[in-house]
């Protein structure tokens, strides 16, 4: 850990001290953002969402060709649309440390400070995705299923079943998803045991994957990689490609900090961050699976 006090280190240098401990916590505890596709390269300054086009009405497929070779071959009519991503998240975490609880502090209290924010900012960020993700379509074909795959007007499994992984598979596969190695389960904590005990599933310490795994990733089963996230609750998983949720940052991670007044005698810290985020394609690009 560094160590960072204000008689050792200049102000820029403590500042840029600070700012990276935050900046690595919250890589480390945002781990669905890797999992969804990022549009933060197409935001630029002063835009206040991001149109992504998608095609709501698609071509019919290819028509034989006139056999005179004069006659054109109709146009094919297409209707586009967009999912729009509101960069209207500008969050903030402000807090004071005293120069007295600092100096008598058996620990580097700027540096466990920073890494908390970064911690809490990570966590923010897959909160939203999360919320994103429990907006699973619920029009035909059904995209809320049981944890056994069935509907879910009679929720009566709690644990993760293979025929529940198998109907995401399918529902996915219904709508074109590309099967390209980056599809996503998600699971709590409460089904890990459930998903490592079920057949065909490959755990990433037992088949020794050479690929980096990201952090919280477990193993693969049915064409998915198994992620294990804290921020669900006990009773659902999420089945999902990256495409199923869009995500943008405006301002990366900021840190600013100053003296309070002299009668407190203390620094004030504050991290912000504005971001936004969309469920793309009607929700139908990903599967929620609720237990009992």
């Amino acid at each position: 850990m560094a160590i960072i006090n204000s008689a050792t280190t200049s102000a820029a240098v403590e500042r840029e001290v600070i700012l990276s401990i935050v900046q690595d916590e919250l890589l480390k505890a945002a781990k669905l953002r890797p999992t969804v596709t990022d549009y933060s390269s197409s935001v630029g300054k002063g835009d206040k969402s991001v149109e992504i086009p998608k095609f709501t009405a698609g071509f019919s497929g290819p028509t034989a060709q006139n056999v005179d070779g004069e006659t054109a071959t109709a146009f094919q009519a297409y209707t586009l649309g967009t999912d729009a991503i509101l960069l209207n998240k500008h969050v903030n975490l402000p807090y004071r440390i005293t120069d007295r609880a600092s100096t008598q502090s058996a620990v580097n209290l700027e540096a466990e400070a920073a890494k908390s924010a970064g911690q809490n900012m990570g966590i923010y960020i897959d909160d939203q995705i999360i919320a994103r993700l429990r907006e699973a379509s619920a029009s035909a074909p059904d995209h809320v299923r049981d944890m056994d795959g069935d509907a879910t007007s009679g929720v009566t499994t709690a644990g993760i079943q293979l025929s529940g992984i198998a109907v995401a598979r399918q529902l996915l596969k219904e709508q074109n998803v590309p099967e390209d190695g980056s599809w996503w389960l998600v699971i709590p904590p409460e089904q890990e045991k459930n998903l490592i005990l079920l057949d065909n599933f490959r755990n990433a310490d037992k088949y020794g994957s050479r690929e980096a795994l990201l952090e919280g990733e477990i193993g693969r089963i049915y064409g998915f990689r198994v992620m294990v996230h804290n921020g669900l609750a006990s009773n659902e998983a999420f089945a999902y490609s990256p495409k199923a949720v869009g995500f943008a940052m405006q301002q990366e991670i900021k840190f600013e900090s100053q003296r309070a007044e002299v009668t407190i005698l203390a620094t004030d810290y504050s991290f912000s961050l504005l971001m936004g985020d969309v469920n793309l394609s009607d929700g139908k690009l990903n599967v929620h699976l609720v237990g009992a």
